[in-house]
């Protein structure tokens, strides 16, 4: 386990540098928007800090069990996520992308997390609103929107 560790701390950190050595020369923000370097200096920042945090964790772990493959729930649960997660991305064009965003953050809580009705309703309209606030409102990214106009 800790050589699997260290190998992804290692290969992560590795990524990162090289996302920030890439878009080095790219401006990091552009007349009233984000510019070019804007995601991937904070992708790669984020990556910087979790692969020093797993390798840093990995070196204080004083546990010798190893990873377990996950069972028949844990398998069906991460292939209805890699499904929701496509059927969200054919979704975009025809829906919009506010609208796929609010069913699947519904189909994740509800129907893969089974977590109760209400907070995962309040959770789904705070996180839309966040991303209709930021990306829309704020910084004027024209998201794909679907026949509500959202």
């Amino acid at each position: 386990m800790k050589a699997t560790n260290f190998i992804a701390a290692f290969m992560l950190l590795g990524l990162s540098v090289m996302v920030l050595s890439g878009t080095w020369y790219l401006p990091y923000w552009a007349d009233f928007a984000p510019g070019s370097a804007f995601a991937p200096f904070w992708v790669a920042m984020i990556g910087v800090v979790l692969a020093v945090s797993l390798f840093v964790a990995t070196l204080f772990d004083d546990s010798g069990e190893p990873h377990s493959f996950p069972d028949r729930r844990g398998i069906v649960r991460v292939t209805a996520l890699m499904a929701g997660l496509w059927l969200m991305v054919l979704l975009i064009p025809l829906i919009g992308f506010v609208t796929a965003g609010i069913l699947f953050s519904l189909y994740l809580l509800i129907g893969i997390e089974r977590r109760p009705l209400a907070p995962s309703l309040l959770t789904t309209a705070v996180v839309t609103g966040l991303v209709y606030g930021v990306f829309i409102a704020w910084l004027g990214i024209s998201l794909p929107a679907g026949p509500f106009g959202i």
